[in-house]
């Protein structure tokens, strides 16, 4: 079966390795393949270097998937050994998930427009903005702003602390403002630095959002200065804290 792949929707930076990555997994999927959806920055734009990933779906019939749920560990790590051939940069790194036709539990489908459909079809529901402002509201609702371990050190320890920090709390952002906004679908199409204005400067959410923004700029790509990598943190902590807050005045109404 050949598998037609189109990268047009991805940004200039991303192209090259987008169609590297899709040529890897279609050449390895082939036999269960039924399509490779594309989302994030790599699509809407915004990508914070050395930051930002490229995240892709790849949706496979389940005879492709072992019983425990995952890819067989011989075909993972075949696609392994070539995606270790490609440079991400700048990007962080290559991020993709196999799933079925079937949608996981608490999952909704991709989001009309913030999308872009590599090759294939997309065999589950496309995202609503009823199921948008649904999944936010159950989000916030246990939104947790935990803290942080930093007793570790050595081996890209804060390094990694920091990258994961951030992916928590740019959800929440898109959350908060979907939320506040009349169309939610318009809102996760938008880049990160066109949310971030939608939110009052005055507001609490506002400030720290911002805050975290500039903080996560200020040391990313280089990584370099662990005091630019704990602002990274403090900030962004407090704008969960913020978001939280906002919440539950909202919920009370």
């Amino acid at each position: 079966m050949k598998i037609t792949i189109d990268v047009s929707g991805f940004i200039p930076e991303a192209r090259a390795i987008a169609e590297q990555t899709a040529t890897i997994y279609c050449k390895h999927t082939a036999p269960w393949f039924i399509g490779l959806v594309a989302h994030g920055s790599a699509v809407k734009g915004g990508y914070i270097p050395n930051c930002s990933d490229i995240d892709s779906q790849l949706y496979l019939t389940a005879d492709a998937f072992a019983a425990h749920g995952d890819l067989p560990l011989p075909l993972g790590m075949a696609i392994q050994r070539e995606l270790a051939t490609i440079n991400p940069v700048p990007f962080r790194y290559i991020q993709c998930y196999a799933l079925t036709s079937r949608l996981r539990p608490g999952w909704i489908g991709p989001i009309p427009g913030a999308h872009h459909l590599v090759a294939g079809r997309i065999p589950v529901p496309l995202a609503t903005a009823e199921a948008l402002r649904e999944s936010a509201q159950k989000d916030l609702a246990v939104l947790q702003p935990e803290g942080i371990n930093l007793l570790s050190h050595g081996s890209y320890r804060l390094e990694r602390l920091i990258r994961l920090h951030c992916t928590k709390v740019w959800p929440v952002l898109y959350q908060v403002a979907a939320l506040q906004q009349d169309d939610p679908i318009r809102i996760w199409n938008l880049p990160k630095p066109a949310v971030i204005a939608l939110l009052p400067a005055e507001s609490e959410v506002g400030q720290t959002i911002r805050a975290f923004d500039a903080a996560v700029r200020a040391y990313y790509p280089a990584e370099y200065l662990v005091a630019d990598g704990l602002q990274v943190l403090e900030t962004g902590f407090t704008f969960l804290e913020a978001a939280k807050r906002w919440w539950l005045q909202v919920a009370m109404m």
